[in-house]
């Protein structure tokens, strides 16, 4: 089976990011696919696998939202611990 491979700029599009972010994560392994080409050259792209991006997406599709009524609760102790 073939294995279609994106670009940072297509991921980003895809996921509504920057592929300057895109590129951080594949630095720091978010997908586990993703490759430089040509090897470690010093002008070289990431290229992520589809099958990546995909699971990115049903993991994303999946989280549960934090209710809104804890999300303050969050930020009120932010900003007290902050000041």
């Amino acid at each position: 089976m073939t294995s279609r491979w994106l670009t940072p700029t297509d991921v980003a599009d895809s996921l509504g990011f920057t592929a300057k972010t895109i590129r951080a994560w594949c630095a720091r392994g978010i997908f586990p696919g993703a490759r430089k080409y040509p090897d470690s050259a010093p002008r070289s792209e990431w290229r992520i696998p589809a099958g990546d991006v995909e699971a990115m997406k049903r993991d994303r599709a999946t989280t549960t939202p934090v209710p809104r009524d804890r999300l303050d609760q969050l930020m009120d102790a932010a900003l007290a611990k902050a000041s």
